[in-house]
């Protein structure tokens, strides 16, 4: 692969989805104050000062939501070597904006702060946002139009892919038997190998999509088709049947052979590989 390419940035591979964890729940917790000098300021028929404290409040919230989804956004910037172009919305700094308007609104109006001093205040807010927050990633035009995709089509189809290999994971972690489920576990481990290699050559993306797809459905269908009979059974350890067996054998040899093949950028034969594959998940029963 040394003509692969890394796309748009720098990331990490993870077995997890993009999460904001814990990170800016501090938002939806510094505005209450707000909303309870709201109310209390509606109890002595203060209604300006009430609905600037209220308006305050939820326009606070509304900022806590878009950096929050900020934090989501940049995540993946950082999980993928690709991100999306620049149209994304930056979340991050709207929310910092936003959180400053409402600050702002809650002193001047609902607090009695001259215009100066509210001003400086949603300042030093918007200030602290960055502070803690940052800047949202960049989102810099991924170099794909030389390779006939867009950075747009290649997250789709990692994401994808990597959602039913998180569906592969949950289901085969349940399972006592090991040999199955050290089986599956494998498979999905063997399964990101392959998102790496497209993420750092996404010429491989039109063929290895139609090839991830049939890979991915097989292992799923076994996975949830051995969790279906074992629910049938009522729970009890099955062994595993012989059209499972094979399956997982024609998966993971077919999945060495692409890997290998889109390492080597030899796709010649991918095609056919891939129909040999479907057509025995159909005999199977599985696909």
């Amino acid at each position: 692969m040394s003509s692969a390419r890394r796309i748009g940035g720098s990331g990490t591979r993870s077995g997890d989805r993009p999460k904001a964890g814990a990170k800016g729940l501090l938002l939806y917790a510094l505005p209450l104050p707000l909303l309870i000098a709201s109310m209390l300021a509606l109890a002595r028929d203060h209604v300006v000062p009430a609905i600037a404290l209220g308006g305050g409040f939820a326009i606070s919230m509304v900022a806590a939501n878009l950096t929050r989804r900020g934090i989501r956004i940049e995540q993946a910037a950082r999980r993928r070597k690709i991100v999306r172009r620049t149209s994304v919305v930056p979340y991050k700094s709207v929310g910092a904006l936003l959180l400053a308007a409402g600050v702002w609104l809650a002193a001047w109006f609902g607090s009695g702060y001259g215009l100066i001093v509210s001003i400086l205040f949603g300042g030093v807010a918007a200030f602290g946002h960055h502070l803690r927050y940052g800047n949202d990633p960049k989102r810099v035009g991924a170099e794909t139009s030389q390779v006939g995709v867009t950075a747009e089509e290649v997250l789709e189809v990692l994401n994808e892919a990597e959602g039913r290999i998180e569906s592969i994971e949950s289901v085969a972690s349940s399972f006592n038997n090991s040999s199955l489920r050290d089986r599956l576990l494998r498979i999905a481990t063997d399964a990101r190998n392959i998102l790496d290699i497209i993420e750092e050559d996404p010429r491989d993306l039109k063929r290895a999509r139609k090839f991830l797809k049939v890979y991915l459905d097989g292992a799923q269908q076994v996975t949830t088709g051995y969790a279906r009979a074992k629910s049938l059974a009522g729970g009890s350890e099955l062994a595993l049947s012989d059209n499972f067996k094979r399956v997982l054998d024609t998966i993971e040899e077919v999945l060495e052979e692409q890997r290998l093949k889109l390492l080597e950028n030899d796709l010649n034969d991918l095609d056919i590989k891939i129909e040999v594959l479907q057509l025995q998940l159909e005999k199977e029963g599985i696909a």
